[in-house]
């Protein structure tokens, strides 16, 4: 029996599509981030999955190892609708709702915004700081920070 270092990233969420013109969707969520400093380990077979990052306006995929699981990023929203709960949350589309984080994993995204007829969404969740909203319509929000780790 010895302890190891984890850490464990989850596939990020796709952006949101946009219409025609001129509206945007959010950007994706990053996926959730979990580390262990003291993860016990035996000779064993373990469970690990790499999980892919989701393709436009799709949830990413969540990423395992061991009994540790990392939740998914969500999606940005589509034009005028909302972002994606997910490891760190969707980015919304026009001014829809932003998705949420999960516990510890990450952030949630940001707003969109809507201004004389030019839309824009909000940035996806970071690991270590929310999306941001879209300002006055035509500037999009820029994604949450992640966090640097050294394992």
């Amino acid at each position: 029996m010895a302890t190891v270092n984890v850490l464990v990233v989850a596939g990020g969420g796709g952006g949101g599509t946009g219409q025609s013109g001129s509206s945007a969707g959010g950007g994706g969520g990053a996926g959730g981030y979990k580390t262990d400093s003291a993860f016990v380990v035996t000779p064993q077979a373990y469970t690990v999955t790499v999980g892919a990052g989701g393709a436009a306006a799709t949830n990413g995929n969540n990423s395992v190892f061991g009994s540790i699981t990392a939740t998914a990023g969500g999606r940005g929203g589509h034009y005028n609708t909302n972002g994606q709960t997910g490891g760190s949350g969707g980015g919304a589309g026009n001014a829809s709702s932003a998705g949420s984080g999960t516990g510890s994993e990450g952030f949630g995204g940001g707003t969109g915004g809507s201004s004389g007829g030019i839309d824009s969404g909000g940035g996806g969740g970071g690991a270590s700081e929310a999306g941001h909203n879209a300002t006055l319509g035509s500037t999009a929000g820029l994604g949450g920070n992640g966090t640097a780790n050294s394992i």
